[in-house]
């Protein structure tokens, strides 16, 4: 065999692994997701999305823009029905800052929204028919909550009880709850939910779920304003709507003279029926960790670090699909993009890159690439994800996206017909909550590694899959070229 047939076979061997290896990269990288959708207007500096679906087959959108011209903030509005977005109406205008707004879809098919204003509140609540609420005058006039709140989760049960959870960040700082059993006319004592916070410290990245049963499940996590430790990621549940709250258990913690620190943790949690999953980062560089119940909070899985060597925070997401997998969503590295994975019940998929920002960074400028920040997902009639995302918040020109993907192996869920309105707006007067009560002295439970559930197991790197694939294919080709050269028969 000459030492140029050997050459050649070689050559074509590389040249077979490079376009192998690019055509799976797009595939990673591409998918069937659709280009991002600009959400936002040019008239001023968005925020994060914030996403409810209905049972009518639309994703409702909110989010905030601090306009240009006069620096006042509204509330802007947009409806998803599956193929296209609604043209953006303005649902609200204030002459104050708004921290965020909370969406939530009741079974009556009424869309309620909270937000609150400047550092310390108040909060505001309004509503409008799911089915009928692109017009600001189908809008309920906003009630007032004068409560304390830097942020805030809104929820509703099946009952129809309004559920609030919100950051006190003054004086007795900490999480608190109230609820109305009456649609926001009056309101309960705020119950304080940590009282042992340590001196110093503010919540933040609060999460705030309901499961099957209207059980009412919290997590958050702690910034230190001197920059003292521990962190802590926490979580409690009521499982008895509101009523009675469990102590604080501790999802993790700083470990003192190691390299588990948890400064970027941010947590996020998803309940699915009786199961709750929670995600955070941590560790030497921000790995993602995972823990999960199966019993509504009362005994945890042992925290484990999942997509391998992935790291970076930039806010993550979670939604449940109609097949019940949990579908994550995160701007991590390397390359630096957005990646997707989902919970088949007993583990995680390998994270697929579904837009890219940068190979590495500081090496590539990302042009007219989306930073993705803040990538926040919801599931339209089952089957549809829906992801927002946008532009870093220090972002002076901050804007915000949209993208979807329709599920091939989940069937839709069946839609209620878009009639008439089922809700009538109507002006309700404010209402303010009595003092807080503290709950008793706690001791925060230390996390328990001897878990109920089985531990998952570590999750490969991410592109392990594509290269077990890979490899025989690319052996059989380069291995008929040799063949075909060595006995090519002689003219």
């Amino acid at each position: 065999m000459s030492k140029q047939r050997i050459g050649i076979a070689l050559w074509a061997v590389s040249l077979l692994s490079i376009f192998w290896v690019a055509s799976a990269q797009a595939q990673v990288k591409g998918g069937r997701w659709s280009e991002p959708y600009r959400l936002s207007s040019e008239a001023g500096k968005a925020s994060e999305g914030y996403l409810a679906a209905d049972q009518y087959g639309f994703v409702h959108c909110f989010w905030t823009e601090t306009l240009f011209e006069n620096q006042r903030s509204i509330i802007q509005y947009a409806r998803f029905d599956g193929e296209t977005w609604s043209t953006p109406n303005e649902i609200y205008v204030t002459g104050s800052d708004i921290n965020n707004v909370s969406p939530v879809v009741d079974r009556q098919g009424t869309l309620h929204i909270a937000w609150t204003e400047g550092l310390n509140g108040p909060a505001y609540y309004t509503h409008a028919p799911a089915n009928d609420a692109l017009s600001a005058q189908n809008w309920a006039q906003p009630l007032q909550i004068d409560i304390p709140a830097n942020t805030l989760r809104l929820r509703v049960d099946s009952k129809g009880v309004f559920h609030i959870l919100y950051i006190n960040r003054m004086e007795e700082s900490g999480v608190y709850y109230v609820r109305s059993e009456d649609q926001g006319t009056t309101w309960s004592e705020p119950v304080w939910l940590d009282p042992d916070i340590l001196p110093n410290h503010i919540p933040d990245s609060l999460n705030f779920e309901l499961d099957e049963t209207d059980g009412l499940h919290a997590v958050w996590f702690y910034g230190a304003l001197d920059q003292s430790r521990p962190d802590w990621v926490r979580y409690a549940h009521s499982l008895d709507g509101g009523d009675t709250w469990s102590v604080p258990f501790m999802v993790d913690q700083y470990v003192q003279e190691s390299d588990h620190n948890l400064t970027a943790a941010s947590p996020v949690m998803i309940v699915q029926g009786q199961t709750v999953h929670v995600i955070w980062a941590a560790g030497p560089q921000p790995y993602r960790n995972h823990r999960f119940s199966t019993d509504a909070g009362q005994t945890w899985s042992a925290p484990r670090q999942i997509f391998g060597e992935l790291h970076g925070q930039a806010f993550d997401g979670l939604a449940v699909d109609r097949a019940g997998r949990v579908h994550f969503f995160g701007q991590i590295r390397y390359p630096l993009g957005i990646y997707h994975a989902y919970w088949d019940q007993t583990q995680w998929t390998p994270p697929s890159l579904i837009y890219l920002i940068a190979q590495e960074d500081f090496v590539e400028e990302i042009g007219d690439r989306i930073h993705a920040h803040h990538t926040h997902p919801v599931v339209r009639a089952g089957d549809q994800l829906v992801l927002t995302f946008a532009d870093g918040p220090a972002d002076p020109n901050r804007r915000l996206f949209a993208m979807h993907q329709i599920l091939d192996d989940t069937a839709s869920l069946a839609t209620v017909p878009k009639g008439a309105p089922t809700a009538t707006p109507v002006s309700v007067p404010s209402s303010t909550p009595g003092r807080p009560t503290p709950r008793p002295t706690l001791t925060a439970t230390a996390p328990s590694f001897d878990a109920a559930a089985q531990p998952v197991g570590q999750v490969p790197r991410p592109d392990l899959a594509l290269w077990v694939a890979l490899v025989p294919t690319l052996l059989l080709l380069g291995g008929t070229v040799v063949i075909r050269l060595l006995y090519k028969p002689k003219l």
